[in-house]
């Protein structure tokens, strides 16, 4: 038996499905892990299940005033929450044979429908809560009773849970309902102790209890204690004829359900200390510890085998998160014995957890809305879920969390647009935007995750794809090679043919709220270099070229050093006279022919962005290529027209022999020059 389907209406983020979209997620019977921002909804979906089904704790569950939806500043007066549990063994249809339902395939699903009205306060009084419990979709079954709720409680574990509270003795304690629905137990509670043989060992565990209880009954102490008890201090309140007497004992119920209740489960201490020796271990394998005992009562009962867990990963690092998300696999996977096998629902924040998930068992929440990523939800195709299964790492399932989402191919893209957005007033941070770096192949890939099969949904988080055009530009085969066959370079297109590579880039993932911006030219840094902040891109990866000749990061003398001689020879540079086009081309050659790391020039690019000497805000904006601002727009709102002015930094103008070096670079490319570049700037 598992929880095929989940519906809600008016419940807290969920509306009635008319003014806001209520909720209505179909779940798998193994994993259901459930991704997203806060206050999107998951606690919601977690809620709304222990609401109709309550849970194997017996903790109070009641619906509350702020339990009903509230849209355009009004709260719903009633609201209802439904589960259907399909695929109930013989034994268990037959337990709840007068409530179930006949579905249109010949099956028979358990359908439980939650219905609550808000009545408010007036008058005299109180504001209250009433609900039933039917049977039936839309609740149109008779009421459901006790019996029935006690076979489909869920197992819940609460977030940031006192996990060894959990597992000390007392009553009705989660190990003792563990241990005794443990397969193992069946015939404990069969006393085997023999009066007439006392030192014999009983095998079952109320037996031994009952052993125990008799010889320490008899031990000198414990008998010398009791006498002084009764005879000093009983005797003088027992009346003649009436004598009062005590008895020490370890149970005064030699059954099995109080002696379960006196264990309880703890790790032991590490190899440095006595496994007898109590010894406090760590928040994060505790709940690990519990986590497990859990498992075991839910692969061993008889009941609803669904475990609700929220925030797996609390207390715990990343690489114990991947060993439960493990654990949960194999217990909720195919491959687990099908009576054990155990429905599993996560809430998670982890990028670290979810980059270890099967794609196909996420459901991503955004805003009261579920976005299931299984296959033909999304539009992925087959070799997509294999592809982003071997490559999805921590810092690409990021992507799950965010407001908006920029995917680039790159370092330098992901190192240097958050401070280039930042520059703009568009703070990637403040928009929650994720920069996700997929490598030069995968940008397709990534893209077609967040987009929906069914054209009518839409997910609704921005997203950009940023690619190069990867045409070259003609004045930069000074030092690019013309291909033997096939087109490289812009002559080698017509204006129709270059439209229809930007097309066909566009194309392989563009949809929904996904657009695909192409770079205007070439690159992303031969574009910054041709418009506006071509002098930021020259110092940049001047200082790049530095630091790769050094081999190890600058030190701060000689980056004062490098930035002077950088401003010198851009000035130069400048007197010469280059065409726009040409002068990028210049600027770029470094790194086309890999005498500089992108990702440096893109970190000093970054460094000198922040410092405000390249302007703030609009300014900024206003330099950038097109399709940077069309990336921008897309993910992120603008800024107010009013900004601070930016403090500016002089620099010391003073000719070094580094700047000699790079003057003798840049008078080397006159305006009419072709000869064969020396491929340096410094």
């Amino acid at each position: 038996m598992y929880v095929k389907r989940i519906r809600a209406g008016n419940f807290r983020a969920f509306g009635d499905g008319t003014q806001a979209p209520g909720l209505d997620w179909l779940m798998s019977p193994g994993l259901n892990i459930l991704v997203g921002e806060n206050d999107a909804g998951k606690t919601g979906i977690v809620d709304a299940i222990r609401q109709v089904l309550l849970t194997t704790s017996y903790e109070s569950i009641r619906l509350y005033e702020q339990d009903f939806h509230i849209h355009n500043a009004t709260r719903a007066q009633s609201l209802f929450i439904e589960a259907t549990l399909c695929n109930l063994s013989k034994e268990q249809e037959a337990a709840v044979l007068e409530w179930l339902t006949l579905e249109p395939d010949g099956t028979c699903s358990l359908i439980v429908h939650l219905h609550a009205r808000f009545y408010p306060a007036h008058a005299a009084k109180r504001a209250r809560v009433d609900s039933i419990v039917r049977a039936g979709k839309d609740g149109a079954g008779p009421e459901i009773g006790f019996a029935v709720r006690e076979l489909i409680r869920a197992t819940y574990l609460r977030p940031l849970r006192d996990a060894e509270a959990e597992l000390r003795p007392g009553r009705q304690s989660r190990l003792s309902q563990i241990l005794a629905a443990h397969a193992g137990i069946a015939g404990q509670e069969v006393n085997d102790f023999k009066k007439n043989a006392p030192a014999s060992v009983p095998a079952n565990l109320v037996g031994l209890m009952a052993f125990a209880q008799h010889h320490l009954g008899e031990h000198q102490v414990i008998k010398g204690v009791q006498e002084d008890i009764n005879k000093n201090y009983l005797g003088e309140f027992s009346f003649a004829g009436n004598p009062l007497q005590s008895k020490i004992r370890i149970a005064p119920d030699l059954s099995l359900t109080p002696i379960l209740e006196k264990f309880e489960l703890s790790l032991l201490p590490s190899d440095q200390i006595h496994p007898d020796e109590r010894c406090a271990r760590g928040l994060g394998y505790n709940n690990a510890l519990f986590m497990a005992t859990e498992l075991v009562l839910l692969r061993d009962g008889e009941e609803l085998a669904l475990l609700l867990v929220e925030e797996p990963e609390a207390h715990l690092h990343p690489q114990l998160q991947d060993r439960v998300m493990d654990l949960l696999k194999r217990h909720a996977g195919t491959e687990a014995d099908e009576k054990g096998r155990v429905q599993v629902v996560i809430t998670t924040h982890s990028p670290s957890l979810v980059s270890t998930a099967d794609i196909e068992t996420i459901t991503m929440v955004h805003r009261g809305q579920t976005f299931p990523l299984s296959a033909g939800s999304t539009k992925l195709k087959k070799t997509d879920y294999s592809f982003l299964q071997r490559f999805l790492d921590a810092t690409k399932s990021n992507l799950f969390f965010a407001r908006g989402v920029l995917m680039v191919e790159g370092p330098a893209e992901a190192i240097l647009l958050p401070t280039l957005a930042e520059a703009c007033g568009r703070s990637f941070s403040k928009h929650g935007v994720s920069i996700v770096n997929v490598g030069h192949t995968g940008l397709y890939h990534y893209a077609r995750i967040l987009q929906r099969q069914d054209a009518s949904v839409e997910y609704p988080v921005p997203v950009v794809c940023l690619t190069d055009r990867d045409i070259v530009p003609d004045v930069a085969d000074i030092y690019v090679d013309k291909p033997k066959r096939g087109k490289r370079f812009e002559s080698d297109y017509d204006a129709q043919g270059i439209a229809d590579v930007v097309e066909r880039k566009k194309k392989r993932a563009q949809g929904g709220r996904t657009i695909v911006c192409v770079s205007d030219r070439w690159t992303l840094e031969y574009d910054l270099a041709l418009g506006a902040l071509a002098e930021l891109m020259f110092t940049a990866i001047s200082l790049a070229v530095m630091a790769d000749e050094k081999s190890e990061k600058l030190s701060d003398t000689d980056e004062q050093l490098a930035r002077r001689s950088a401003k010198s020879a851009w000035e130069t540079l400048q007197a010469v006279g280059h065409a726009a086009d040409k002068l990028a081309a210049i600027i770029y050659q470094p790194l086309y022919e890999k005498n500089a790391s992108k990702a440096i020039a893109a970190q000093y690019a970054a460094q000198l962005l922040a410092s405000g000497k390249f302007g703030h805000g609009d300014e900024v904006f206003a330099k950038l290529p097109q399709y940077l601002q069309d990336a921008l727009n897309h993910l992120t709102m603008a800024p107010p027209a009013t900004r601070a002015a930016m403090e500016t930094t002089t620099e010391d103008a003073a000719e070094t022999s580094v700047a000699a070096s790079l003057i003798a670079v840049a008078t080397a490319y006159p305006p009419s020059s072709s000869a064969t570049s020396t491929g340096a700037m410094a």
